[in-house]
């Protein structure tokens, strides 16, 4: 509506913003570029740096730009003379003291001081006093440094521990010219998030334990690509030296999926790329050791073994356990390999929920699967629900939009559990119950008799649920807190409390899976089936302690260690072989062992918690003879009489795209139409991020 815009003239220059639109927002939406510290547009309006002065006609004084809500008809000078006038004064003031180490500065190079320093600074400096000294550096937590010299009190990273991650973590110790950065009674700073103020710090103040001193910014080539270590499919940037070495992941917002934040797990886990652990050349068991050989020796191999067992106990003997963590490229491939070439059927991803679902059961996974929502929609939501999650585990990001949800939409949260979570204390009612009461709890909420006789938490959850607006719920489909024989009745009553939260509110569903790309690993048929030949089956790697299999391939899994009875059970198979990056524990007990390359070695795609589909890109070469897992695997389809054909990932792509259900029509069939941030299918809605 007309009214909920306004006109305002920057420098010039006409628009029209949204009412309420922030002076500071308004001018970049139009490229006109006001100097900041402190405002960041995911931490809000505080004021304090006083850099981004500017002249508003009828204002008797300069104003701020970050903290200026715009106004129909406003006039905006940034550049006036009263204006550079005050941006030199502030950046002459904040120099006083700031070292001038930009040589050996982490920061030097994409530093914002030194940049606006050389745009809007004197050029000159009056002060001649010694400057001000501090121990250096002080370490903050496992992560995090602190030169306390640099720091120019822009509280950009204690706002961020208060009002993102909600931790508290940093504090404004001491007032006026004593003030500084500190942890509260000087007790470490261990967050999930710690590494996100690395990247807010506008200066060199806060950096990187790990990445201190290591490289300059100006070395690094930037790759853009996915989080591999959780389903939510953060974006994020490689950094890479010298074609070659991976320096640092770095955020890359995507609004849709990680609102520009990233988790430590996903910020700091990249030393398994360049590790020297890495499998370099595939790998023979020759008199109980396994020495190098050659790609050629190891298929020819693979395929006499497979084949032997194929002919004398059946091809449905040959078990294939792959691991989520591989591309939707390498998934797809896996599964047409086991079934189109070698024949098998027995076909499985770890690690998986451990349990099974009847296929009379079928009706309640195609509510939840048909009430999948994108992860944005927490947004919007007015009510959000938690059942037997926890986010800050599952998937870290996910908790900051919970939150950004609570603290600045107004959604209230309902928490249902067996224990309390970091998110519990944001909640308006929780729900608690003993691990082998789930489904009478979920199904209790809409039952009038228990609805009668339910406890004051009881009666607090289900009044928010009677409520109104859009309701996002999110649970944890591996339930790990409740006994294996509840996990399928508490999945059924999930679904059971989608159908009836559905006759008056719009419901959406978001999954807390495990690994990365465990949603393509379902949609893809990666998954044992049960008795009626449906999917959700019995674990593949439960039946292998049976003894039922003759031969197993395990392409990037690695269940050996975490199941009990599964060594014993592998070591009893007549031929093993495995794709990894580095000499596991199911790798040690192959007869065959192929070199794989990891996610930020190859072009592919994964498939995120609510089905975003991502591109992720080659940064550094893979190490000695290593492969992509579908590579490898239609290299190894050409001993069989019916080989795989294709020639590219892309190629893979496109097959996904034209015979996956739920993606068939609405995937595209280029990396470059996927686009940068994205497309979502199936139950995240079909449209290409923009």
């Amino acid at each position: 509506m007309a009214e909920d815009r306004v006109h305002v003239t920057i420098d010039g220059a006409q628009t029209e913003v949204p009412k309420g639109t922030i002076l500071w927002e308004a001018a970049k939406d139009i490229g006109v570029d006001i100097p900041i510290f402190c405002y960041h547009s995911k931490l809000g309006p505080v004021g304090v740096c006083r850099m981004c002065m500017v002249q508003v006609e009828g204002m008797p004084k300069l104003t701020t730009a970050c903290t200026t809500t715009v106004t129909d008809g406003m006039v905006v000078h940034t550049r006036s003379p009263e204006v550079e006038k005050a941006q030199r004064g502030v950046l002459e003031f904040l120099l006083i003291n700031h070292p001038l180490d930009c040589p050996i500065c982490d920061r030097g190079g994409e530093c914002p001081l030194q940049d606006q320093t050389f745009q809007y600074g004197p050029g000159i400096s009056r002060f001649v006093e010694r400057k001000r000294h501090f121990v250096k550096p002080v370490r903050l937590g496992p992560t995090i440094d602190l030169d306390r010299e640099r720091c120019i009190l822009c509280w950009r990273c204690v706002r961020f521990t208060s009002e993102v991650a909600e931790d508290n973590k940093l504090i404004l110790v001491d007032r006026g010219s004593e003030s500084f950065i500190g942890t509260f009674e000087a007790e470490p700073y261990v967050s999930n998030f710690s590494g996100n103020v690395i990247e807010l710090c506008p200066v060199g103040a806060l950096t990187s334990h790990k990445q201190r001193f290591t490289f300059r910014p100006w070395e690094l080539q930037q790759h853009p690509s996915i989080c591999p270590h959780c389903p939510m499919g953060c974006n994020i940037n490689i950094d890479v030296r010298d074609a070659q070495e991976v320096i640092r992941f770095r955020s890359r917002t995507n609004e849709a999926v990680d609102d520009g934040w990233l988790c430590d797990r996903g910020r700091f886990g990249y030393d398994f790329i360049g590790s020297p652990d890495r499998l370099k050349t595939p790998l023979i068991r020759e008199d109980g050791t396994l020495r190098p050989a050659s790609f050629s020796a190891a298929y020819r191999l693979i395929a006499e073994r497979l084949q032997r067992v194929a002919a004398e106990a059946g091809p449905h003997s040959i078990a294939g356990i792959a691991s989520p963590r591989l591309s939707n490229e390498d998934l797809f491939v896996f599964r047409r390999f086991l079934r189109d070439s070698v024949g098998s059927e027995s076909i499985d991803y770890w690690p998986r929920p451990e349990y099974s679902i009847d296929s009379g059961d079928s009706a309640a996974l195609q509510t939840l699967d048909s009430a999948l929502t994108s992860i944005d929609r927490i947004d919007s939501a007015a009510l959000i629900v938690l059942i037997a999650a926890d986010p800050s585990e599952k998937e870290p990001v996910m908790e900051l939009r919970i939150r950004s949800a609570l603290n600045k939409r107004s959604a209230q949260l309902v928490d249902i559990g067996i224990h309390d979570v970091p998110l519990s204390g944001k909640a308006s009612a929780v729900l608690r119950f003993a691990p082998d009461q789930i489904d009478g709890v979920l199904r209790g909420l809409f039952l009038a008799a228990a609805r009668e006789a339910g406890s004051e938490e009881f009666a607090g959850a289900r009044e928010l649920l009677d409520g109104d607006g859009p309701v996002v719920l999110l649970y944890d489909d591996s339930f790990p807190d409740i006994p294996q024989e509840r996990r399928r009745d508490a999945l059924l009553s999930l679904a059971y409390m989608v159908d009836n939260l559905r006759e008056r509110r719009q419901v959406g569903v978001i999954p807390l899976l495990t690994t990365s790309n465990e949603m393509a690993a379902r949609d893809f048929g990666v998954m044992a089936p049960n008795d009626s030949g449906s999917v959700w089956g019995e674990p593949l790697v439960d039946r292998l302690l049976s003894g039922d299999y003759r031969a197993a391939l395990f392409w990037g899994a690695n269940p050996v260690g975490t199941v009990a009875g599964l060594t014993e059970a592998v070591e009893a198979l007549d031929f093993v072989a495995v794709s990894e990056l580095r000499l596991s524990e199911t790798a040690g007990l192959a007869d065959v062992v192929l070199p794989a390359s990891c996610f930020a070695e190859k072009v592919g795609t994964v498939t995120n918690t609510c089905r975003r589909v991502q591109v992720f890109s080659e940064a550094v070469p893979a190490p000695g003879m290593a492969r992509p897992d579908w590579q490898m695997l239609v290299e190894l389809s050409q001993r069989w009489d019916n080989p795989l054909s294709y020639a590219s990932p892309e190629a893979i792509l496109a097959d996904i795209s034209g015979s996956v259900p739920g993606y068939a029509g609405r995937l595209p069939t280029s990396y470059r139409r996927v686009g940068p941030l994205g497309v979502a299918v199936k139950g995240g809605g079909v449209e290409a991020a923009e």
